[in-house]
């Protein structure tokens, strides 16, 4: 995953990752599907819709930005404080004006933002953490 290690207990057995760790990338990824030998491993257990189903990343409700909302509160607080200026890959200036322009959006538009919003909010929270930069 991009934002994260994605542990799920099936696949840290290291059985599991000692078989695969040297599968070739052709049976790991075959053109655009990911995760091809384990897709095709439990073929016989999905239907077709879950079988071609294209991976999706996990996104903050779209409610999250909407005024009076405790993730908005979160994002607010976060993105305009110390530990966003302490990040160098982002102009906090730009994103504050980000900001200040989310009330005056439609909502689609908020809607769009949140996942960069939350993105940013999640490398804050990293970097406090544990201090990655």
């Amino acid at each position: 995953m991009a934002h994260s290690i994605e542990g799920r207990l099936p696949f840290l057995d290291h059985h599991v990752v000692e078989l695969v760790r040297d599968f070739p990338v052709s049976l790991k990824i075959r053109g655009m599907t990911e995760k091809y030998v384990l897709r095709e491993a439990a073929r016989p257990f999905l239907t077709d819709t879950m079988y071609h189903r294209q991976k999706h990343p996990f996104s903050a409700p779209v409610y999250a930005l909407r005024s009076n909302e405790p993730l908005q509160e979160l994002l607010q607080d976060t993105l305009r404080g110390e530990v966003m200026k302490s990040l160098a890959f982002y102009d906090q200036k730009a994103v504050i004006a980000l900001l200040d322009r989310l009330p005056q959006m439609d909502e689609s538009k908020r809607i769009e933002m949140t996942l960069i919003l939350t993105e940013m909010v999640s490398a804050c929270v990293l970097q406090e953490r544990f201090k990655l930069t």
